[in-house]
């Protein structure tokens, strides 16, 4: 049987959250120059198992050739027998340590599996000097999925895949993450460079437009507004787009103004509610 890195296991309910979980981790590729403790590990070998069926053969099978178990939680996996099995075989196998708890629903409380809840009894000092002992209840540090709005479950796959790789890997989340933003900022970089050289040719087909409209009349006119409603929208809109990314804001916002001075260059006037208007029209 092939070997996997990583098996999600999920009730049926939370199945499509699983395999989204799953595409985005074999999508993901590692930063260049990210040092591996061991050049023989992968993570992009995952296998999603939410079928519900009983605990047999086939399952332990599964699982003996799965390097790490990750578990989405929710209301319903708190007393589900498909995936208490499978947690309980995976302990079983002595990969304890290799047990990644992914909350997708619901409290911590109300969705992790008993055994993902430790319990412990401590002493506490009262402040007549007595000594009562209590019970903490102390939960998993868990990869976390839920959100409020689709963009910020986006947000919330991206961040938590780079967590699970990293502990997949071997690595610090915080020096893949960290990698994963430098590549990300690059890649800003790279994309607003191409909107302002976009916006600066388009410049050039303005001010040729506004030329034309003046020498052929009507039509070229309002082919020239067409493009100058074009612009508008882009420079307006663009930042708009990425209010909620503020490292992506910067770049855009300065490439947004650079297009603006080209545009007052090539004889555009730039109006301060980001409309665009020729000059001599």
């Amino acid at each position: 049987m092939q070997d996997y890195d990583i098996c999600v296991l999920a009730v049926a309910g939370d199945a499509s959250v699983a395999n989204k979980l799953a595409e985005s981790i074999r999508r993901y590729r590692l930063p260049s120059g990210t040092s591996l403790p061991d050049r023989g590990l992968d993570y992009r070998r995952v296998y999603v198992e939410a079928s519900g069926k009983d605990f047999d053969e086939e399952a332990r099978v599964l699982l003996d050739h799965s390097r790490f178990l990750a578990v989405l939680c929710s209301p319903e996996t708190r007393t589900s027998p498909f995936v208490l099995d499978r947690l309980a075989y995976f302990r079983e196998t002595g990969k304890e340590e290799n047990i990644i708890a992914v909350i997708v629903r619901g409290e911590p409380a109300d969705s992790f599996p008993e055994s993902f809840i430790e319990k412990k009894v401590v002493q506490k000092i009262l402040p007549d000097m007595s000594i009562v002992e209590r019970v903490e209840t102390i939960e998993p540090v868990a990869s976390d999925l839920r959100a409020e709005t689709r963009s910020r479950w986006k947000d919330a796959l991206s961040y938590e895949t780079v967590r699970i790789i990293a502990s997949v890997l071997g690595l610090h989340p915080d020096d893949l993450e960290q990698r994963h933003r430098t590549r990300r900022r690059k890649a800003i970089i790279t994309l607003v460079s191409v909107i302002a050289a976009v916006c600066i040719g388009a410049a050039g087909l303005f001010a040729y437009l506004g030329h034309v409209a003046r020498i052929e009349g009507e039509i070229a006119e309002q082919q020239a507004e067409l493009c100058i409603d074009i612009a508008e929208r882009t420079m307006s809109e663009l930042p708009e787009a990425f209010k909620d990314d503020p490292q992506a804001l910067i770049y855009i916002q300065q490439a947004v103004e650079n297009a603006r001075r080209s545009l007052e260059e090539l004889g555009l006037d730039v109006l301060t509610d980001n409309s665009v208007a020729v000059n001599g029209g």
